[in-house]
């Protein structure tokens, strides 16, 4: 019997033996076709120029710049000109874009006070010639102050002129050719859109914050100072940020850091802090600069505002508007014949809700501006027209 294991002698007749592998005939040498790579390079040319200047001019950029190793596409980008493009452009790189551009113009001062110690306080580079911004209550009563720069050195400073009614102030170093700081407008500030705050909280220099513009118009006030038509932020700002600048994503100033809201004992951080609008500060720092004081016109009077409560209570013709409580003698108002009691429900037509609303009113003009007053006296409604005067400091 056989083995199961016993393998066939023979080839089996459906067996089939694998073939011999071909051999390959001799390779002969292939010609060149010059067209082909001509039409290839060609094309890889094409490729190159639209990569290294459509793309570029696509994103904005001056190809020849790119070239030149001036900047990358990315950086060449164009200026922002809206508020749709600066608020899209607003994501986490716009906060490391702004610090790089405007730390260079934020300066740390440091004050001496008559009997009061010394403190911390912030500023920006407003001219290269050495003339900087901060606050009024930075540098009030100091007897010395001295600024320190991004670049380390150390100068002394004179007061300028400041201006307690906007909190302003503005410093002078014996300095050239300093990076003054880019300017924007608050005009078109929307609510939600990105804030930087920088400056020297609790003396810490160059810290830079972020957050959001929380919300426009406010009006505060710090001791018998009222503050009108504010920036409030949720950047982070503490004591020694006072003075130093307020920018959007494009890293322009559109405020100038001035106060805080806290409920904490250190006085410290609590999301409310408040900027001076750049486009109100721009002509009292001019004022400060050319003269070393600021003027403000007034009507003279002093005055509360119309709630409807009171309204219902004394049956007033209007629910809203400035009660008159006492017109100064001598001043504008008082030569028109305005008298306590009377209500003032707008200036030159724009109406007037509350005495907020009405100082802000009489601050968009000049001395010397003739402006129309519309007023109840009773159930009459009245007008008149008054000549500004410059507000007297003892005021």
């Amino acid at each position: 019997m056989a083995n199961n294991y016993d393998l066939p002698t023979a080839p089996h007749p459906y067996q089939t033996i694998p073939p011999v592998p071909p051999i390959p005939p001799p390779r002969t040498k292939r010609r060149v076709d010059w067209r082909t790579v001509l039409i290839c390079g060609l094309v890889s040319l094409v490729i190159a120029v639209a990569v290294l200047f459509v793309l570029p001019l696509a994103l904005g950029a001056n190809p020849v710049d790119v070239l030149k190793g001036k900047g990358s596409a990315s950086t060449q980008i164009q200026e922002i000109r809206t508020v749709e493009e600066r608020v899209v452009k607003a994501g986490q790189e716009a906060v490391v874009e702004v610090a790089q551009r405007i730390l260079p113009s934020v300066v740390n001062i440091e004050v001496q006070y008559r009997g009061m110690g010394s403190g911390v306080g912030s500023g920006f580079i407003w001219r290269s010639d050495g003339y900087i911004v901060t606050n009024n209550h930075v540098v009030e009563e100091a007897t010395r102050i001295k600024v320190s720069l991004r670049d380390g050195s150390v100068f002394e400073a004179r007061v300028v002129g400041t201006d307690p009614d906007t909190d302003l102030a503005v410093i002078k170093i014996e300095a050239d050719e300093l990076p003054a700081a880019p300017l924007g407008t608050s005009s078109d500030l929307v609510v939600g859109e990105l804030a930087v705050a920088v400056g020297s909280p609790e003396g810490f220099e160059g810290s830079v914050t972020s957050g959001i513009i929380s919300a426009l118009n406010r009006n505060i006030y710090i001791g018998n100072i009222p503050l009108l038509d504010v920036i409030q932020t949720d950047a982070a700002i503490n004591p020694g940020n006072s003075g130093g600048p307020l920018c959007n994503s494009a890293g322009e100033v559109i405020g100038i850091n001035t106060a805080i809201y806290s409920q904490t004992a250190s006085g410290g951080y609590d999301g409310l802090g408040f900027a001076i609008a750049i486009d109100n500060a721009k002509p009292v720092i001019e004022q400060l600069i050319e003269k070393g004081k600021a003027t403000h016109p007034w009507l003279g009077i002093t005055g509360s505002t119309l709630d409807p409560d009171t309204s219902r209570v004394y049956d007033l013709p209007v629910d809203k508007g400035a009660i008159v409580r006492r017109v100064i003698a001598g001043t504008p108002a008082d030569r028109a014949g305005l008298q306590s009691g009377d209500i003032i429900v707008a200036i030159d037509g724009t109406p007037v809700d509350s005495m907020d609303a009405l100082m802000l009113e009489i601050r968009k003009h000049q001395v010397g501006d003739r402006v129309t007053v519309e007023y109840y006296r009773g159930k009459e409604k009245k007008q008149v027209t008054v000549v500004l005067e410059e507000k007297p400091t003892s005021f």
